[in-house]
């Protein structure tokens, strides 16, 4: 990808670690025997977790990548078709 924010990348891979770091205290939090409500608890911070990361990747995917690919030479309507079937699978 072209023309893409450092700062911004930083930022994506630190939230994707604590992710991973929910999705190791699930783990252990199974292996301990923990009640059903903890754990709940977690999996619910992971999925909100894991949703601000595609709305991030989203926006940079509709600033950057249709941009690069315009820029490239690809039809406007292809790039917009593509980008919008992406972005529904957002929503599923």
């Amino acid at each position: 990808m072209k023309n893409v924010d450092p700062e911004e990348t930083k930022s994506i891979i630190t939230r994707l670690k604590t992710v991973r770091g929910h999705i190791s205290a699930v783990e252990r939090m199974m292996d301990e025997e923990k009640k059903c409500e903890e754990i709940f608890l977690q999996l619910v911070a992971i999925r909100s977790a894991v949703h601000k990361v595609s709305v991030i990747v989203a926006q940079r995917y509709a600033k950057t990548c249709m941009a690069d690919a315009i820029e490239e030479g690809e039809d406007l309507e292809t790039v917009l078709n593509r980008a919008i079937a992406t972005l529904m699978k957002l929503n599923q």
